[in-house]
């Protein structure tokens, strides 16, 4: 068994438990410490990495890391308790504090999404019998902030798709713009995921969740055909595939490497330079709109052109029909202005 770290000169050995002196001693390393699994090691962490266990197979490998994230915070800030000291109310006022001091000052969603995960981990406990009571029912959720939600307006994505030199930077800023597809959805996209018959593309999205898209614009297929003869695409090449500058050959392609988060990130900031749309010396953190934007503005112009909620609701691919009315759409003065004059109308 490998040895983990040296304390007052003595090796310790992972798996070993430490004993509450040890505990002590390692307790401001622990809360200083890089994200690994040192957190294990302490009795509230066995409990975390149990539970986590337990959630593996319910979770996707993104909601398992977030989870895991507010766990780990959870042992290392309380490395001498046990699941069993958090017994309310003492543990209520203990978990009120850990949130607060962790998450209060910083968005109401955030902190909201660690108190549920908190809340499930001793659901958990309280389920299988070593705690009579949640800690967490009685903490309240932060009150969400109203958003100002952006979106482009018809010159501006008109603009963006014509600044677009390459096929495949249309085709992929039609698909963010016109059918609202997420990031990491449009970095899944291969050539095999297009159906060229039914005019549908399946889309991998947030959750793991497997969707058909319907794309009935003809000026998409078109691009898209084109592209696939340029490049001579194979069915499991991506769309999205990463291009670099090789010295001598120019920019070379690897069609079975798609974009990462960071790199799509960057490409659209370049998309956004190119139409003249980036604030002179913009980074593309926080002074430009971000890729989600062509997302709700997707959504608002299939509402502002049908009025069709449900529609939108589809078209996003939304469980919930309150999350498109709530999130996802907005009316602005002047729809508002021209819906009451309608109404006073009626009225005459």
């Amino acid at each position: 068994m490998g040895s983990l770290l040296n304390l007052n000169g003595r090796t310790l050995e992972i798996g070993e438990r430490l004993t509450p002196e040890q505990i002590q001693l390692l307790a401001p390393m622990l809360r200083e410490a890089v994200r690994d699994k040192s957190y294990e090691l302490l009795p509230l962490g066995e409990d975390v990495a149990a539970y986590l266990r337990a959630k593996r197979k319910r979770l996707t490998a993104a909601s398992y890391r977030s989870y895991e994230g507010t766990l780990d915070k959870l042992a290392r800030d309380f490395p001498d308790l046990t699941v069993e000291d958090f017994e309310p109310p003492t543990g209520t006022a203990r978990l009120e504090q850990f949130l607060d001091a962790r998450w209060g000052d910083g968005a109401p969603g955030t902190y909201n999404v660690c108190l549920a995960h908190v809340t499930d981990f001793f659901k958990h406990f309280q389920r299988i019998g070593r705690l009579h009571g949640n800690p967490t029912l009685n903490i309240e959720r932060a009150k969400k902030r109203d958003i100002h939600r952006s979106t482009f307006t018809p010159d501006q994505r008109r603009s963006l798709i014509a600044s677009a030199e390459s096929l495949r930077d249309r085709i992929a800023l039609r698909l963010l713009f016109d059918y609202g597809i997420r990031k990491g959805a449009l970095a899944a996209v291969e050539f095999r995921h297009f159906d060229h018959q039914r005019k549908r593309l399946t889309i991998f999205t947030k959750g793991q969740k497997v969707r058909e898209l319907p794309l009935p614009d003809p000026h998409l297929w078109m691009d898209l055909e084109r592209h696939i003869l340029d490049v001579e695409a194979k069915p499991t090449d991506f769309l999205m595939c990463v291009v670099k500058p090789i010295p001598r050959v120019g920019l070379r392609r690897f069609p079975k490497r798609p974009m990462s988060s960071t790199a799509l990130h960057m490409w659209w900031h370049r998309r956004l330079n190119d139409a003249g749309l980036a604030p002179k010396g913009a980074t593309g953190t926080g002074r430009t709109m971000n890729m989600h934007a062509a997302r709700h503005t997707a959504g608002q112009r299939l509402l502002d052109a049908t009025g069709n909620l449900k529609a939108e609701q589809k078209l996003l691919g939304h469980a919930s029909i309150q999350t498109t009315a709530d999130v996802y759409t907005d009316w602005d003065v002047e729809q508002l202005t021209a819906s009451l004059i309608q109404a006073l109308g009626e009225d005459d």
